[in-house]
């Protein structure tokens, strides 16, 4: 097991508001952990907790560990939550820059990107610098990157990303009876507090799927394919609906 020495006060503090905003007690942690409710005390006083024990808290609280630790103010700039209108602009019209920006942004080693999109190491590098001078990564010694945006970055809603998403059927393969697809399709009918709280699920469900991704990258024995997520909940268009069943009534 990895130890870890005494933990930030930040960290614990994070942690604890997570635990707090799902509204789960320090008992339903040592429940869930099956270890006594003074372990669970102990480690969140920052005493004896291990990294595979945070992982596991983080999980209970539907939060990943980085997205914890990005929540902790940093001693450098803060993280860009949101896309600029040149930097959207930009990304919706360079297809590699786009899905190299997201592939290092969900973690994976720039190598490794390079490789899955087949690119000279020069034509890699140009676009490595392109995200560098719109100020999406930095870099740091050792040929390292630091990404500058948080994975929950957002964009604007009629702007070129958002219209960029909405052609992106032309990567991605929507037959629900293939063998790598994964397809729900359902209908609720919400008031506005409703979808305010479909939207915090989606966003737990997200952290959660990124936490799958990012073990899934430890089986190397295993194919990788990699797959478009569409989370999209907007209302249904009543009068359509009410004047096609209409149409099929008899006379």
């Amino acid at each position: 097991m990895h130890k870890l020495d005494r933990q930030s006060p930040q960290l614990l503090t994070a942690l604890k508001a997570a635990l707090r905003a799902q509204g789960i007690r320090q008992r339903d942690v040592a429940e869930r952990l099956g270890v006594g409710l003074a372990t669970v005390k102990r480690w969140l006083a920052g005493n004896g907790l291990t990294l595979e024990r945070l992982e596991d808290i983080c999980f209970i609280a539907g939060i990943d560990l980085l997205d914890l630790i990005a929540t902790i103010p940093a001693s450098g700039p803060p993280l860009l939550e949101r896309f600029t209108p040149h930097q959207e602009q930009v990304l919706s019209q360079n297809p590699p820059l786009f899905f190299l920006f997201f592939s290092l942004l969900n973690g994976w080693p720039p190598e490794e990107c390079r490789r899955e999109l087949r690119l000279p190491a020069e034509r890699m590098a140009a676009l490595l610098a392109e995200l560098q001078r719109l100020g999406l990564i930095a870099s740091r010694p050792g040929g390292r990157l630091r990404l500058l945006a948080s994975r929950d970055i957002t964009w604007r809603q009629r702007g070129p990303l958002a219209k960029y998403f909405a052609v992106t059927k032309t990567f991605i393969d929507f037959d629900p009876l293939r063998d790598h697809a994964v397809y729900m399709a359902d209908f609720l009918r919400l008031s506005p507090a409703g979808v305010e709280h479909v939207a915090t699920r989606v966003a737990q469900l997200r952290r959660e799927l990124h936490r799958i991704a990012e073990e899934d990258q430890k089986n190397r024995d295993g194919q990788f394919i990699w797959h478009g997520l569409l989370m999209l909940a907007r209302p249904l268009n009543m009068a359509n609906i009410r004047a096609a069943l209409a149409r099929q009534m008899p006379e």
